[in-house]
């Protein structure tokens, strides 16, 4: 059964997840590879990474660039709207200290499931932040779990009451505790106004936090870190934040100017943090949490307004624009009336049978069972649909990520020395 829904995968186009060795789950594996943190319970890191660049490494930098994928990357190269980038992959072709992998994000493609990977190296059905809206039980409302608040809302956190820790929901230990308690240093570079946020209580307060009120400061606080190493001797991990490609992408498409314009202002900051800096003991991986499929908001199904459906789900729907998660007890009925009021628009398929097929990762799928709904219904081409109201209204982007296909799961990771 699970290599059958694999194939069926395959036949459609879309691209399942590499946990083996081949995805950003791996590279929080390589970090903790390098820096001698990793054991036995952790996935394998990065199988590609060519050992000419692991040699020596006393200091590992992520710069995470969310929603960049592969396909865009490439594109803003060949375009010219990445100069400092391009030069980088020309490097990488010529074997000159610098390396492209290309790889997969975890699935859903989404920032919650991913970020939350990077911070624990672990799968989302491991960790729990499965997708951006997800039913918490906990809380009996669905939930957007950026800031673990409820999603009709677009303010707010259940942590903002002092009586409740975010580390009593937290599934599993962060990779910044684990590098500290081997004697190394972990730092995390994200906007100010994230430092007390859900996400980075629950899995970076281990982390030194470096902050930054604009994006241009991004480059500087990285900079300035590598040439003070305020740790000394010690190995060390430098996580660096950048959200402008994915809101742009969002907003006006992954294809925009809008887009090609915050990818340079993004080329010109990693340029001022990391270039002229000679090939030494840092070892720089740049990457992606998700890529982005361009979406028509003319073309949005409305399952929010889908009466009939609203009467077959146990609960509200959640889950991601390109991936509906829907609690059910009633899957066949779900099923029929997906194909019935939308044929040969989505990709159903059960809750069980991606689990087994390990589509959301390893380990127990206790929390994944109980977070994602019995019917999984997923969009590609240029279609995505309304899942939840956030202040009485609906979603409607030209770039939208979640789902499977090439664009929202493919993800670079380029590699090389400074």
């Amino acid at each position: 059964m699970p290599g059958a829904l694999i194939e069926r995968l395959r036949v459609r186009g879309f691209v399942p997840p590499d946990y083996d060795g081949g995805g950003l789950l791996n590279v929080a594996a390589t970090v903790l590879d390098l820096l001698g943190a990793r054991d036995d319970t952790d996935p394998p890191p990065l199988r590609a990474l060519d050992p000419v660049l692991r040699e020596g490494v006393r200091q590992v930098v992520v710069v995470l660039a969310d929603g960049l994928g592969t396909g865009q990357l490439r594109a803003l190269c060949a375009a010219g709207d990445t100069p400092f980038i391009a030069s980088l992959l020309a490097r990488a072709q010529a074997r000159d200290q610098a390396q492209l992998i290309e790889a997969t994000t975890i699935f859903p493609s989404t920032t919650a499931a991913a970020i939350t990977t990077l911070n624990t190296a672990r799968t989302p059905q491991e960790h729990g932040n499965i997708a951006y809206f997800i039913w918490l039980e906990e809380f009996a409302q669905v939930t957007q779990m950026l800031r673990w608040g409820p999603g009709v809302n677009r303010r707010g956190s259940y942590f903002d009451d002092q009586r409740i820790d975010p580390r009593d929901y937290a599934k599993v230990g962060s990779v910044h505790g684990r590098i500290r308690r081997r004697g190394g240093a972990s730092w995390v570079i994200e906007p100010e106004i994230f430092r007390m946020e859900a996400m980075t209580r629950m899995h970076a307060i281990e982390a030194e936090y470096a902050g930054y009120a604009l994006p241009s400061s991004m480059s500087v606080r990285l900079r300035d870190l590598l040439e003070r190493r305020p740790w000394g001797d010690a190995p060390a991990y430098v996580y660096a934040y950048w959200a402008g490609i994915d809101s742009v992408a969002h907003l006006s498409g992954p294809r925009s100017k809008e887009h090609a314009t915050e990818a340079a202002l993004f080329d010109r900051a990693l340029e001022r943090a990391l270039g002229g800096r000679k090939p030494g003991d840092t070892l720089v991986m740049l990457t992606a949490d998700h890529g982005h499929a361009t979406t028509d908001p003319d073309r949005l199904i409305d399952l929010i307004g889908d009466a009939d459906l609203r009467e077959l789900l146990r609960n509200p729907i959640a889950g991601e624009p390109r991936l509906a998660f829907l609690h059910t007890d009633k899957p066949d009925r779900v099923k029929q009336h997906l194909e019935r009021r939308y044929p040969n628009t989505f990709f159903v398929f059960d809750r069980d049978e991606a689990i087994e097929a390990g589509l959301f990762g390893r380990g127990d799928p206790e929390v994944a069972r109980r977070r994602i709904g019995e019917v999984c219904a997923m969009l590609g081409d240029d279609r995505a649909a309304s899942i939840v109201k956030v202040d009485g209204q609906i979603f409607k982007h030209r770039g939208s990520h979640g789902g499977m296909s090439p664009e929202e799961m493919n993800i670079p990771v380029l590699a090389w020395r400074a």
